[in-house]
């Protein structure tokens, strides 16, 4: 099985390579255009996020956009645990212990921690994800253990070549409740036309 995994993540990072910066930063806004008009999405009032890094769909603009409308909540990585911390703007991130930018939760005043239960969508992002909204992430299993406890909506972001027919999933393996990316929905019960978005 891991050795499944490990052949996705080093096909999927290859054609990362070859994605031109340029449109990387496109399909990221279209994907997130699309985010946007999920009910889920409209609906929530708190919701976790993410800060993408280099190969992952692109998130600050969103970030920024909506801090001042929505509590927005990033992931910190502290003693091998992730939980979710307020985010304040980009001034207020540091490099984390994986060095992924995070709230500060170690400087003079930090970041505030929002308890699992005051989240009510999760928005991830992950090597590949498949049509079963199964998830593949970079197997250090963070997300998997934070989100095996919440009954709350889960949605993947991706660009199109990260979405597959089917990934390697263990029975543990959190499943999204949908998958997004630049042209297609797809929700664990149904999947939408490429061109329509599922509201």
């Amino acid at each position: 099985m891991e050795n499944g995994k490990q052949l996705v993540r080093n096909e999927i990072n290859r054609l990362k390579q070859s994605l031109p910066d340029g449109a990387a930063a496109y399909l990221s806004q279209k994907i997130c255009g699309r985010l946007i008009q999920t009910e889920a999405f409209q609906k929530a009032r708190c919701i976790a996020l993410y800060h993408a890094i280099k190969g992952e769909v692109r998130t600050l603009a969103l970030l920024e956009e909506w801090y001042g409308k929505k509590k927005i909540a990033l992931p910190a990585i502290s003693g091998g645990n992730m939980n979710f911390h307020l985010y304040a703007g980009k001034e207020n991130l540091v490099a984390g212990a994986l060095n992924i930018p995070e709230p500060d939760i170690s400087g003079k005043s930090p970041a505030e921690m929002i308890p699992a239960e005051d989240i009510e969508l999760f928005v991830v992002p992950g090597i590949a994800f498949d049509r079963e909204c199964n998830r593949l992430g970079r197997g250090k299993g963070y997300y998997d253990r934070f989100l095996s406890g919440t009954d709350k909506p889960i949605i993947g972001l991706c660009f199109g070549f990260q979405l597959m027919e089917r990934i390697p999933a263990e029975a543990h393996d959190r499943k999204m409740t949908m998958v997004i990316t630049e042209d297609a929905t797809v929700s664990s019960h149904r999947q939408s036309h490429p061109n329509r978005h599922v509201h």
